[in-house]
């Protein structure tokens, strides 16, 4: 074992995006519908954006979130810098278990739910997670009335009034999600 042992996780959904060519061109995450949102256009003044910013703000939004875990986390060592060095350093510290472990996994599933919303390909992690309120497997991706992105609940019954339907924030519904093994762990 000459190698240092790197912590096993999988690469966040954000990364892999940020990664592939045909997300990072400007204009691969435009959606219409609900989760439409003005984009963001340069001035006449200035070329158009090369970059499609959406990806990259999601990349910097896990940065953010990934370096804020490791101060909490962190047990007197200096955090690393740089993108992927911070991320190991994250997963290590997952790894010694307990409160640091489930909020690791919460903050990768939430930022990997962004990520599929963003592309517009979250069907495979929505068909997973039920509605914190009526607990049936009908959310759907949205926009909250601040923009921010959230789900909404399909069913009828669940709508707060006729017509209007439940909308969840992420991280709600992540907590939901994640609640029996908090539980579990608790015990």
């Amino acid at each position: 074992m000459s190698q240092p042992e790197r912590a096993p996780h999988r690469t966040a959904l954000a990364y892999e995006i940020a990664s592939d060519p045909h997300w990072v061109t400007a204009g691969s995450t435009r959606q219409g519908g609900p989760l439409e949102l003005p984009e963001r256009r340069a001035t006449r003044s200035s070329a158009g954006t090369p970059y499609n910013l959406t990806v990259y703000d999601l990349a910097l939004e896990l940065d953010s979130d990934l370096a804020e875990f490791a101060e909490r986390h962190s047990v007197d060592v200096e955090i690393p810098t740089g993108r992927t060095a911070v991320a190991d350093y994250a997963a290590r510290l997952a790894e010694r278990g307990g409160a640091a472990r489930a909020e690791y996994e919460e903050l990768c599933f939430l930022h990997d739910l962004r990520a599929a919303l963003a592309i517009g390909d979250a069907d495979d992690l929505l068909g997973k997670l039920v509605c914190p309120a009526c607990k049936c497997w009908s959310l759907v991706g949205t926009r909250a009335p601040s923009g921010a992105r959230a789900v909404a609940c399909r069913v009828v019954r669940c709508a707060p009034e006729p017509g209007t339907p439940r909308v969840h924030s992420l991280r709600a519904v992540v907590r939901h999600h994640f609640k029996p093994r908090r539980d579990a762990t608790a015990a």
